[in-house]
């Protein structure tokens, strides 16, 4: 089946978990995503499906980036990720970043006798802080494999000590009082969120990916609110009209659920499924006028299409698993907002310095996934 010409682009992180991947692929056939310093990180199965996207640069630049970004991770060696984190906040949170930047001159001094020019320093400060970002997220991926082991090892003993459900709750009662649950500090994929969307646009902006039809791909609906909610808030100061333009697509079965050879073999089956190409040509209409009402009804039911296929095909894959649910599928297109405006309003330093003309005109669209309650 031949794809159209819209583009799913990861936003604003660099590391992908295998469930969310699984969802985005059963929906749609390709994915791109930003690289800052290192490659991103996407399942081993998915790496082929997603074309990474990297700035344009000198060598000249990227040594410089190279060098403030292992300055940071000295640092954090040195102080602990707690006082990295302090460092993070105390460094980036100020829109104009004047710490940040003092920061990264300080590590470079020595380096080279030629100071970076305005938009070096912007896609440097972008790059190094969207790099470590990627590190902390891969951590708390780490971490929460972790904690879901301890989860099935719990569970596991007290089937083995025949508990009914009654003993069950007591039993886990107990162990939660004599251990409690394990838990990350912080959020690390929700962490100066702010921040990130405003830098993760810096890169966009320098990469050579081209930025029409394009919808932005992120992994919570955090994210669409971090990116919208300055523009709502300038729209409402302004006493202009104000439309989220939000509708729930789809959700997916529970894919996670399949071993990676019946998934291999999930994709190979939704590849050919007629409902998907319906959609993906419904989407390229509407992503021309997403104002339009008559566009977003029609993506609604080829969405609602796509959505009994995939549970259709469910049932040949896990009919024992039929009630469960995986994420639901969220479309936010809010009415007269440009990519150019969310930008402009989380990271106006960088905008302005950069310009936004190659935004100007593209309709800010995003999709973002949900987990949806077990049926």
């Amino acid at each position: 089946m031949n794809e159209t010409t819209v583009r799913l682009c990861l936003f604003p992180h660099s590391v992908l978990p295998d469930g969310a991947a699984r969802c985005l692929f059963s929906v749609w056939s390709s994915l791109e995503c930003l690289r800052a310093v290192e490659p991103a990180s996407i399942p081993d199965w998915a790496v082929p499906r997603c074309a990474q996207h990297v700035l344009d640069q000198s060598e000249k630049f990227w040594d410089r980036v190279r060098a403030v970004w292992q300055g940071y991770r000295e640092l954090g060696s040195r102080v602990g990720e707690d006082g990295l984190m302090a460092v993070f906040s105390r460094d980036w949170a100020s829109d104009a970043g004047p710490e940040s930047r003092g920061q990264i001159q300080s590590i470079l001094k020595g380096i080279s006798p030629e100071p970076p020019n305005a938009d070096e320093w912007l896609l440097t400060e972008a790059a190094v802080f969207l790099e470590l970002g990627r590190e902390l997220d891969i951590r708390e991926l780490e971490l929460s494999k972790n904690l879901e082991h301890v989860g099935r090892l719990e569970e596991n003993l007290l089937k083995a000590l025949g508990a009914d459900e009654e003993d069950t709750a007591e039993l886990q009662k107990a162990l939660e009082t004599t251990n409690p649950p394990l838990s990350p500090d912080w959020g690390h994929f929700g962490y100066l969120l702010h921040q990130r969307i405003g830098y993760w646009f810096r890169i966009f902006r320098r990469t050579r990916m081209p930025h029409g039809k394009v919808m932005l791909a992120a992994l919570g609906r955090d994210v669409v609110d971090e990116a919208l909610d300055p523009v709502q808030t300038e729209k409402e100061r302004r006493r202009e009209p104000w439309d989220r333009g939000e509708i729930l697509l789809l959700t997916c079965p529970r894919t996670d659920l399949l071993s990676p050879e019946d998934f291999s073999r999930w994709l190979d089956a939704v590849e050919n499924l007629e409902a998907r190409l319906r959609f993906r040509q419904s989407l390229e209409a509407f992503m021309e006028e997403p104002s339009r009402d008559v566009f977003r009804e029609d993506l609604v039911q080829r969405a609602r299409e796509v959505e009994r296929a995939l549970q259709t095909l469910w049932s040949q894959f896990q009919r024992d698993l039929q009630g469960l649910r995986g994420y639901g599928c969220v479309l936010t297109a809010p009415r007269e907002v440009t990519f150019a405006d969310v930008w402009q309003a989380v990271d106006r330093t960088g905008a302005q310095t950069l310009g936004t003309r190659s935004f100007d005109r593209v309709p800010a669209v995003f999709v973002h996934l949900e987990s949806a309650a077990i049926s």
